[in-house]
């Protein structure tokens, strides 16, 4: 029964993403062939679950680059400085997020003209807003996909009190609720099942499918990924991206 009523919740989601976010979908897909045209670039920047969906794709765009950064550090405590060390991370987090993500963007393959579509459910991370900040400063464009009722129920973690959905030029809303998750279960203390999975696979799919089209439209020949497990399909790929790195597109 609650596979049924799971199945029933992602056809309202995905109904109400058609119905209600066409005209973001379609904006976005403008900027992607406006860069297309101009030998600009396309990048994806996720720090969760979807982080991979649109790389590399059979039938995704060989424009379309992954944007990944991280700071690791080794290290441990005294056993008596666990709490103060503890208390100095919680304090400086958002500033240092902040300062990290400044440092990517000005160390990424970002350049004016360019597109950042970031994802992000919340949209309140601090790192998340001040890439999606960082990138405009350089002059690209940015595109959000977010779920904008989530987001407008929390608090945002960014110094300046704003969230993803605020600062990006195009956003695209999964239309998922409050915790993401749909389903009350029984005997469960918490929602089960996010939606923003499914949701981000439908908006993204449907980014590139329309801006595929725009550039064709405009006489642009973008080069798109062939499943490797076709016979053809590693050879076909290295060609398409080696003519990618020629025209740009």
């Amino acid at each position: 029964m609650s596979a049924e009523q799971w199945f029933e919740r992602c056809d309202g989601i995905l109904a109400k993403i058609r119905t209600t976010q066409m005209e973001p979908i379609r904006r976005a897909a403008d900027l992607i062939a406006d860069a297309g045209g101009r030998g600009a670039g396309f990048h994806f920047y996720d720090t969760g679950h979807c982080s991979r969906e649109a790389i590399h794709r059979a039938g995704g765009l060989c424009m379309l680059k992954h944007l990944q950064f991280s700071l690791n550090v080794d290290s441990s405590a005294a056993p008596k400085r666990t709490k103060e060390v503890s208390q100095r991370h919680s304090e400086s987090c958002p500033s240092l997020d902040e300062e990290l993500a400044r440092i990517a963007v000005q160390r990424s393959g970002l350049a004016a003209g360019d597109v950042l579509l970031i994802s992000s459910v919340s949209g309140k991370a601090a790192i998340v807003v001040e890439v999606a900040r960082a990138a405009q400063s350089l002059g690209a464009k940015v595109v959000a996909i977010t779920n904008v009722t989530y987001s407008s129920a929390v608090h945002s973690l960014h110094s300046t009190g704003k969230r993803l959905c605020d600062v990006a030029d195009v956003v695209i809303d999964n239309c998922g609720v409050v915790g993401d998750a749909v389903l009350n279960v029984e005997g469960v203390d918490t929602g089960v099942a996010p939606t923003s999975g499914v949701a981000f696979c439908y908006i993204i799919w449907a980014v590139v499918a329309e801006a595929v089209a725009r550039m064709r439209a405009r006489g642009l020949h973008p080069h798109v990924y062939r499943s490797v497990n076709l016979p053809d399909g590693e050879q076909f790929n290295a060609r398409a991206e080696a003519e990618y790195r020629e025209t740009g597109v």
